[in-house]
């Protein structure tokens, strides 16, 4: 069984102890033993690599003085956890061994200018659980969701019918039912009338966005990016040689100026502008849609987190002002429903909507049928409705809790969203560094989200935080915001001095150039 893990080279200049101590090892620290059971014995060991016990003594005993391995009483000989903590024990244990290792492909280098690892926003995995004040966007509150009636419609959607899907190739289709319920229930609320072959089911909206660039745009031409804006828009596009032209913004959005006439399409967040949070009033929509007629140019309408709305009906998508076919529609059900369920979806014209199904296919096919079934019958039977109404009513509480608090301890400095969502965009006092203050608040149990990177120039803008109410206990959120603003005094920048505040913003502290 260790024929392909530890190989013999007799006629290699370096001992047979030397080779088995180096590969064992290796294979320890890339974890190829279970950390609770014994690693081969001795004799067993001996017989399966053809060499001496004497040989196998000696390589365990070397092992054991470099930490890998640990001894017990009658039971043998087992990987040691310090083994594992640090992985450059591998590159320790060829040092020990005196192995010279061949040159392998320099990946860093193959990637670089190019690398598909950009900056962006990483939530850890167990963040409810490491975070008292997880102060997260875009994510929903587990202890909310229905769980009975997701399981409910989930074992429905494996009936004979639903198995069949599943054995069937829906590359050139999706699920009618969601198309239906999408159309009825959710584009219907935002103003949105289509045909089920002007609607695509994606793999949540972050496909649907990435889909829509590759089809409109070909490398060496523009695109617009708000600015601050939403930053895997601008990833995408430059892994796809386009160029981008950031577009600033004021507290009604995206600034209507000359800007706009070097770009061939335009990403905009008109209903609830990432990261700000503010919307753009129907007089400028209805002038975005004739400017961008006029110059034959494309539009990509991001729908951020315009699921919930408290008290007021939703603005109408700009999609529904469109009479000439040049917006893209692009939504995700992930704010409103499972982030991880990946659902999402693309509204466009039905040629352009074709033209995305076939892309779709070479990408990865289509959405799992069965996510696609269940998600149509938890619409259908009513359920998502409930649960939109259930979130908007406790999401209002917890905005209005964490606006007061923040209006507490920086006056003016909050933008509060307009119509709802889940997240405060906060502009802090100039030389206040927000990756500082990140650092200094997570043991006390704070999470926060930095808002620097949504800018063309992040260092000028280091001062914006986003805070996200979705998934902290409202009774929680004034006691993590004073943690917060605690912090503060101690969350200057290495270079803030009098003269370096950047010039130029707006009320809300976002960039009006």
């Amino acid at each position: 069984m260790y024929e392909n893990m530890i190989v013999i080279d007799r006629q290699a200049p370096e001992s047979l102890q030397m080779q088995i101590r180096r590969q064992l090892a290796i294979c320890i620290v890339n974890r190829q033993f279970p950390l609770h059971e014994p690693l081969p014995s001795i004799r067993r060991l001996a017989s399966d690599l053809k060499v001496s016990v004497t040989t196998v003594v000696r390589v365990y005993s070397a092992l054991k003085r470099d930490g890998f391995v640990m001894s017990k009483r009658r039971s043998g000989y087992f990987v040691s956890p310090d083994a594992l903590v640090d992985p450059g024990r591998a590159a320790v244990g060829k040092q020990r061994a005196g192995a010279t290792e061949p040159a392998r492909v320099d990946y860093a280098r193959l990637f670089r200018g190019r690398s598909f690892d950009r900056e962006r926003v990483v939530k850890p995995a167990d963040l409810l659980v490491r975070y008292r004040y997880p102060f997260a966007c875009g994510l929903i509150d587990p202890s909310l969701f229905p769980l009975a009636r997701w399981r409910e419609c989930v074992r429905d959607a494996a009936d004979v019918v639903g198995v069949g899907n599943c054995a069937t190739d829906f590359s050139e289709t999706d699920d009618q039912i969601l198309i239906e319920q999408l159309i009825q229930r959710v584009l219907a609320g935002r103003g949105i009338f289509a045909r089920p072959d002007e609607v695509l089911v994606t793999v949540g909206g972050q496909q649907a966005l990435y889909i829509a660039i590759r089809l409109l745009l070909a490398p060496g031409e523009t695109i617009g990016v708000e600015d601050p804006g939403y930053p895997d828009a601008v990833a995408m596009a430059r892994m796809e040689g386009i160029n981008v032209q950031r577009l600033p913004v004021d507290d009604n959005g995206l600034i209507l100026s000359d800007r706009l006439n070097r770009c061939k399409c335009l990403h905009v967040t008109p209903s609830h502008q990432f990261p700000t949070t503010v919307t753009m009033p129907p007089a400028r929509r209805s002038r975005l849609l004739e400017l961008t007629r006029q110059h034959g140019q494309f539009i990509i309408e991001h729908d951020c987190e315009s699921g919930v709305s408290f008290n007021k009906t939703p603005p109408k998508a700009l999609k529904n002002l469109d009479r000439w076919g040049n917006v893209i529609h692009v939504g995700s059900l992930s704010k409103s429903l499972l982030q991880g369920l990946r659902l999402g979806y693309l509204v466009a014209d039905r040629e352009f909507v074709r033209e995305a199904r076939a892309l779709r296919r070479y990408m990865l096919r289509h959405p799992p049928v069965n996510n696609q079934r269940s998600a149509a019958l938890f619409l259908q039977r009513g359920h998502y409705d409930r649960f939109v109404a259930k979130l908007t009513g406790i999401y209002s509480r917890r905005c209005d809790a964490m606006h007061e608090s923040l209006e507490r301890h920086f006056p003016g400095a909050a933008v509060k969203p307009e119509y709802g969502g889940g997240n405060v965009w906060l502009r802090l006092p100039e030389e206040v560094d927000a990756g500082i203050l990140r650092e200094l608040v997570e043991p006390d149990g704070v999470f926060l989200e930095t808002g620097g990177f949504t800018f063309s120039d992040e260092r000028s803008n280091r001062n914006h935080i986003r805070l996200g109410y979705s998934v902290i206990d409202e009774a929680l959120i004034a006691e993590g915001i004073d943690r917060i603003a605690r912090a503060v005094p101690k969350a200057r920048g290495a270079d803030s001095a009098p003269g370096n505040a950047p010039q130029g913003e707006s009320l809300n502290g976002h960039r009006a150039n």
